[in-house]
């Protein structure tokens, strides 16, 4: 049986496309289901809308809560032998599940994924753009092997077990920690060639969630992924691509004395700042958005540091009830 296992907060019409696009698949398949939506304290309407949905356990996250506690909450309550992960702002495609098993009925891989496309809107929730989030034009014919995924897939419950499930002090991460530790389990993480799902976002450069996202706290936990897995070849490349920009930073502060290496760095966190608002898809103010952009950036790789040095958090203990 599979349990589909559905993470969210405050997703409102978008949960509810989620929900519809799940129980459609269920309708029309001959595969075992079992549906788990764990809310996250939402201060809007998604358990209303979820509960409208026949044979749907749904439990409410009433201590501390991310998306790695809400994953472990369903994943604890489950009764499926294949864990699916979504989030409650994704629509899935109704011909995924064709391709996911091989010919003796097990899933092609202990973890598999699919491709994505981003639906983008503004705060407000207009629609903005769509884009493909994991290919570029045309979805790739062949299976890959990823170093790292986000948050849907599908992974078998005894190896989810095995690797102790998602670590609750990652508030951010959290997946990219799990594919950390399945990979030294010798788990291959499988993107099939299909489109998974639809994901309704806001665009991930906009003004309020870029705030949202420093003074939550989201910033600080590259810090503590690079921290714990230092000795991760991939962890090192990928921290370097992404945050450029905080290493100059700590060079112009080891550096100080330095009018060449403070240059660098400025010019490093302007082009950086340049480059996100011209690919900002909302119809913001560009120069506004540039010089908020600029002390974000500065900001954000100034916590890195920080964190990397001071930050240790503590895994969280789940406190939920059933609704």
């Amino acid at each position: 049986m599979i349990s589909i296992i559905i993470i969210g907060k405050n997703e409102g019409w978008r949960l509810t496309k989620c929900l519809e696009s799940i129980y459609k698949i269920i309708d029309s398949s001959q595969i075992k289901f079992e549906v788990i939506y764990v809310d996250s304290n939402s201060s809007d309407d998604s358990i209303e809308r979820a509960l409208i949905y026949e044979n749907i356990k749904i439990f409410k996250v009433i201590g501390q809560c991310n998306a790695a506690v809400a994953r472990n909450i369903g994943a604890n309550e489950s009764t499926g032998d294949i864990l699916f992960f979504v989030d409650g702002d994704m629509e899935i495609q109704q011909d995924f599940f064709k391709y996911i098993f091989n010919e003796k009925n097990r899933l092609v891989s202990e973890y598999v994924t699919g491709h994505l496309d981003d639906y983008f809107y503004d705060d407000k929730g207009t629609f903005i753009t769509k884009s493909p989030r994991t290919y570029t034009n045309v979805i790739p014919k062949d299976i890959e092997i990823l170093s790292e995924n986000g948050g849907i897939f599908m992974i078998t419950k005894e190896k989810w077990i095995e690797v102790g499930g998602m670590n609750s002090k990652f508030k951010v991460n959290e997946d990219l920690d799990l594919a950390i530790r399945l990979r030294k389990k010798n788990v291959k993480i499988i993107r099939i060639p299909q489109l998974i799902c639809l994901h309704h976002t806001i665009d991930y450069r906009n003004e309020k969630r870029m705030w949202n996202m420093l003074f939550s706290g989201y910033t600080l936990y590259p810090a503590i992924i690079l921290r714990e897995h230092l000795l991760d070849v991939y962890v090192i490349k990928r921290f370097i691509r992404s945050n450029y920009s905080a290493i100059f930073l700590l060079l112009a502060i080891l550096f100080y004395n330095s009018w060449i290496v403070l240059s660098v760095c400025m010019l490093i966190l302007i082009t950086r700042s340049i480059m996100h608002t011209l690919t900002i898809k909302s119809k913001a103010n560009k120069i506004k958005y540039f010089f908020e952009r600029l002390i974000y950036q500065f900001s954000s790789d100034l916590s890195i540091w920080i964190a990397f040095l001071f930050f240790f958090p503590k895994k969280i203990i789940p406190q939920y009830k059933r609704i």
